[in-house]
């Protein structure tokens, strides 16, 4: 892992990237890409970038606390056709939707400043993922004078909707800015950048949708690892009889995370933080932990995480917060971690814009202890599952708690997901839960491959029919698909 470099794939071979019934369909896509190219910037494009987006088939809002998850890479992915420049160092982005994104440059100024990114709450502006990405990458590299680039972006990869489309656009630019300055970086180098990079955005970054869209292997799932050192294990799904894929439906309700943050994501990251300084060093062992996994490490005496453990520790929260299970003011939080509440604002909250009147120790850490014991079941009826009758019933099963711990203890579901994920079930999936941070976005299902045409059908009639008649064949064809397993980052070359 530690020695892996992305990988140049020439385009005659991108079938080595996508799954066999979308060859000629990306074909079209990346030919389009580089006519547009030409058009708009007089010159061929270099080498093009992809990285692809993910679903989470379980272990959400556990990352940033330590544990394990189990995601994979879908075809979707977000393109960047690029060709440099000699004699400056001016960066040109456009993208194929230029009605809804329009055209940015901008000039390299310097290592230390590298280029200015303005953030303003409730603001979000196209081009800061990009920046972002530069950013990271250039305070990384430390160049004296990065070439200039000409870049062209095409995103498949749908916004707001949990597929981390985000973590795809910077992988991509981290990769192409790399590729343009003739610099090669590991993967693990390019994961641990494009996460602090992210952070340029304003989003306090876990890092599993970076790792999974830079390591993903073809036809296989990650369990990805980040303590004591980031680790992803490709694992092979349950071979059956029919085989089985994964639906991702899009509720349509948008949840853009950096407008929602202060009150959505970063706050559920401060969250878990309080409750591990909480049980780590004023309760279970008097020392102060930064996430949930070092309180679960000193519970469990160094071993590794186990289900047993972690069920235990879910069952140490249930007990401690059995008096508080709604939340804590400042003041309360205060007297409760004895600190001050400037301090508790220094430590745990200034990072990052968040807003709160109550934060839930009790839910979030629950959640956490609860779903990492979920994933850790889940991998090993992956590991076994070819020897067990009911694999996909228990893998199914696993999906439904997760999706239920979401909703009613980390609060990030909506109306719209619990309605979807009751339809998909109604509709003969064997687990159905939201995936990506939440609030909106989209679910993924469990089902059988030779019933995709009836089950998206279903969902097609019961939900997308009722609350969105308008939609087109080719939008519903971007909106409800399956997938298995995909690729990960690559450069694409001979154009």
């Amino acid at each position: 892992m530690d020695t892996e470099i992305i990988p140049n794939i020439k385009f005659s071979s991108i079938s080595e990237i996508y799954p066999e019934l979308s060859q000629l369909e990306q074909i079209t896509r990346y030919k389009s890409l580089i006519s547009s190219f030409e058009k708009l910037y007089n010159r061929k494009p270099k080498f093009i970038a992809r990285s692809p987006g993910r679903v989470n088939l379980i272990g959400e809002h556990i990352d940033y606390a330590g544990f394990g998850v189990l995601p994979m890479a879908i075809s979707r992915d977000l393109l960047i056709a690029v060709d440099t420049e000699e004699n400056d160092t001016k960066v040109r982005i456009a993208n194929v939707l230029n009605e809804k994104y329009p055209i940015k440059s901008w000039e390299y100024e310097g290592k230390e400043k590298i280029v200015e990114i303005k953030i303003e709450e409730g603001v979000c502006e196209w081009e800061n993922y990009f920046k972002s990405g530069y950013k990271g990458i250039l305070q990384h590299l430390s160049l004296d004078k990065p070439k200039g680039m000409y870049c062209l972006i095409d995103g498949s990869v749908p916004p707001g909707a949990g597929l981390s489309s985000s973590a795809a656009f910077i992988c991509s630019v981290i990769i192409a800015t790399c590729f343009a300055n003739d610099v090669k970086l590991t993967k693990k180098q390019v994961t641990e950048t494009a996460i602090i990079s992210e952070r340029f955005t304003g989003m306090n970054a876990g890092g599993m949708d970076q790792t999974v869209s830079i390591f993903s292997l073809k036809d296989h799932a990650l369990y990805i690892k980040f303590l004591p050192s980031l680790t992803a294990t490709p694992i092979k799904l349950p071979s059956v009889n029919p085989p089985i894929v994964f639906v991702v439906a899009n509720s349509l309700i948008t949840s853009d995370k950096v407008i929602t943050a202060p009150t959505n994501y970063n706050l559920r990251v401060v969250e878990t933080k309080l409750a591990a300084y909480h049980l780590g060093k004023s309760l279970l062992f008097n020392k102060p932990c930064e996430n949930l996994k070092q309180v679960c490490d000193l519970y469990s005496n160094g071993e590794e995480v186990s289900i047993e453990n972690l069920i235990k520790l879910s069952n140490y929260v249930e007990d401690i917060y059995k008096n508080n299970q709604e939340g804590f003011t400042l003041d309360e939080l205060s007297s409760l971690l004895n600190l001050k509440k400037d301090e508790i604002n220094n430590k745990f909250i200034g990072k990052f814009p968040v807003r709160a009147e109550r934060f839930q120790l009790y839910k979030r850490s629950k959640h956490v202890f609860e779903e990492a014991s979920r994933v850790l079941k889940f991998y090993e009826l992956c590991l076994n599952g070819d020897k067990k009758e009911n694999v996909i019933k228990e893998l199914g099963n696993l999906m439904n708690e997760s999706h239920k711990s979401c909703k009613e203890l980390f609060n990030c579901s909506c109306d719209e997901l619990d309605e979807l994920v009751k339809i998909c079930l109604d509709g003969g999936a064997f687990g159905s839960r939201l995936t990506g941070a939440g609030w909106g976005g989209c679910t993924v299902s469990l089902i059988y491959e030779n019933d995709i045409d009836k089950f998206i059908r279903y969902i097609t009639e019961k939900y997308y029919n009722v609350r969105f008649p308008n939609l087109s064949k080719d939008e519903l064809e971007n909106i409800i698909f399956a997938t298995s397993p995909g690729c990960g980052a690559a450069i694409i070359t001979d154009l």
